[in-house]
């Protein structure tokens, strides 16, 4: 099943191969060696802190210091930008700051993009241009590409940031059309063409690794809490990822999944695409700051007389214990079903284990998921 569930454990630290962050090639290798010894050791503890991540904490700061010592500049940042989520705006989501005050710029740059909307200056942050993805640019190329509207960024927070005159290059770092993060330096002097090729080695390793944190921040979904929360909804259900992938799945949905992998991992796909099926409930998982982390998505059991008088036949059960299947069956807790029959919570307990045993199931889900494909084989 596609899934990220081995990365469940908090204390996790996951250690990825130098070859594996950097991402050279043949060619960019043969071509790192002609680089200073020192420039190669400075690039290696750059990719060395990268590759390191724990789920403890995070080591991006580290990083980003050995990047300002490698690239030999005076000032670092990596931030991203999310929508706000009471409005079209956009917000300072995470950041990562070198010799830069990190309480005086999120407030500055927060106050710049309120009323602004994605369209804030140089760039979108949720859907990068194609020629601002992934390259390092000088201010002056920016300019060029945003048709000048970089300097009015500039004028608009430099002073504010006590950075007027500063020169800056930068990369926005991306997962194919999605920004992971803006990665700059700033420096009082003119930015170099070797300054550009130190950083453009570096990028690949930071990718990675920015690749990384989005798989583990999505898959945290998949704890212990989450896991209880779905098994309590008694029907196939799944926590997905943006990419529709599998964070976590309930014991009806790994059930469904691994009847027919094939149908349920595009019918999931589907969801997440937009794609409306009756057959299927979605709801989009946000965090604190509004930004979508995934979905929620419960297959819609058919719960109809005929399917649980079927299913009642089946398992020979007593007109009371049909009743309380017809509940079951649409995901009603023992307590819910207790009191709309106007019975006892502990003699409801007692008929659904009788239901269990007759239908020859170890669990609620399971015996949701036999009524589901008893269904489906008709």
């Amino acid at each position: 099943m596609d899934s990220a569930l081995g990365l469940r454990e908090t204390a996790v630290t996951i250690r990825l191969g130098r070859a594996l962050c950097s991402g050279a090639g043949t060619d960019e290798r043969q071509a790192m060696k002609t680089l200073p010894r020192e420039a190669l050791r400075k690039l290696a503890a750059v990719e060395d802190a990268l590759a390191h991540y724990s789920l403890d904490g995070d080591n991006l700061h580290a990083a980003l210091e050995a990047l300002r010592d490698a690239v030999d500049t005076d000032k670092v940042f990596l931030y991203d930008l999310k929508q706000r989520p009471d409005s079209d705006d956009l917000m300072v989501g995470r950041e990562h700051l070198v010799a830069i005050a990190p309480g005086t710029w999120r407030t500055v740059f927060d106050n710049y993009l309120a009323g602004r909307g994605v369209a804030w200056g140089t760039y979108n942050p949720l859907r990068p241009e194609p020629a601002q993805r992934d390259r390092v640019l000088r201010t002056e190329e920016i300019a060029e590409l945003t048709d000048g509207r970089v300097h009015a960024v500039q004028l608009a927070l430099n002073e504010r940031l006590d950075t007027v005159g500063a020169h800056m290059m930068r990369a926005i770092v991306c997962d194919g059309p999605s920004m992971l993060a803006w990665l700059g330096i700033l420096q009082p002097a003119d930015t170099s063409e070797r300054q550009r090729e130190l950083l453009a080695r570096v990028l690949p390793a930071v990718r990675k690794r920015l690749v990384l944190e989005r798989v583990v921040s999505e898959s945290s979904m998949a704890g212990p809490a989450a896991a209880a929360a779905l098994e309590e909804i008694n029907a196939p259900a799944w926590l997905l990822g943006s990419d529709s992938r599998i964070a976590h799945a309930s014991s009806a949905g790994r059930a469904r999944f691994d009847a027919d992998p094939t149908a349920t991992r595009a019918s999931l796909a589907a969801c997440v695409a937009g794609i409306v099926d009756p057959r299927f409930r979605v709801t989009p998982l946000r965090n604190a700051e509004g930004g979508d982390v995934g979905y929620l998505v419960v297959e819609r059991l058919d719960g109809t007389p005929r399917t649980i008088a079927d299913a009642a036949r089946r398992y020979s059960l007593t007109p009371a214990q049909t009743r309380v299947l017809e509940r079951v069956a649409r995901g009603a807790s023992n307590a819910t079903i207790a009191a709309e029959l106007r019975v006892a919570e502990r003699t409801v307990e007692a008929h659904v284990t009788a239901i269990l045993v007759k239908a020859q199931v170890a669990s609620r889900s399971a015996l949701i998921v036999q009524i589901y494909a008893a269904v489906r084989s008709r």
